[in-house]
């Protein structure tokens, strides 16, 4: 398990900012800013936030009103009901049903800020050490060649699903403490179980390794 950042900054309904706003850590916007948003920290974004500016941090979780290019270097995960109007540039984008969503999507890798993005089509990460999840590849036993679009079903205080990108990677964010029960299907191979107990906020690593039927 990675362990969790634990500062948080809080902004809230009343707050009205302009400029350039940037922190450390993590911090959690419900009021008004304007200007420009900079950091390598973790962004959230109320449901009752409003932000026109163009937005450059390591993971956003939007469920406001965003106005303006959106640049993070692990994902963006947009809840409903948010709006986002503005180009989106991320390793991982999920957007959930019931959002709107004015613009593009680009998918990259960041080397580094200063070198600028490079290109590629998948992603293969952590989750934000924010967020509680369960992530890992799922491989080929033999060749060890990552698996495309394995169904991972994890079960516990819910049930969630997912599938694998060309990278043989898969995460499931915000999941309970608790035991959860994962299971792994690809066609053409045996099914893989496996159990992952979570206590307390940070990411949770499980590798399956399938063998062919």
């Amino acid at each position: 398990m990675k362990s969790a950042e634990k500062s948080v900054t809080f902004l809230g309904k009343e707050t009205k900012f302009e400029g350039k706003l940037g922190f450390e850590g993590l911090i959690r916007i419900d009021g008004y800013v304007k200007g420009k948003i900079e950091a390598k920290g973790n962004l959230i974004i109320g449901d009752e936030a409003l932000i026109e500016a163009d937005i450059h941090v390591s993971y956003a979780s939007i469920s406001g009103e965003v106005h303006g290019n959106i640049t993070a270097d692990q994902r963006v995960d947009i809840h409903a009901p948010a709006k986002v109007f503005g180009n989106i540039y991320a390793p991982a984008v999920v957007i959930e049903e019931g959002v709107i969503f004015e613009g593009h999507t680009k998918m990259y890798r960041a080397i580094d800020r200063a070198n600028g993005l490079v290109e590629a089509e998948e992603y293969q990460g952590i989750p934000p050490p924010n967020i509680t999840a369960i992530y890992g590849i799922v491989v080929d036993q033999n060749t060890g060649k990552p698996i495309k679009n394995a169904r991972v079903i994890c079960k516990g205080d819910g049930k969630f699903k997912t599938e694998t990108n060309a990278s043989g990677y898969y995460e499931l964010i915000n999941l309970k403490e608790g035991k959860w029960k994962l299971r792994v299907d690809a066609g053409g191979y045996r099914k893989e179980k496996s159990d992952v107990v979570i206590s307390g906020e940070g990411t949770y690593e499980k590798r399956f390794e399938l063998k062919l039927k």
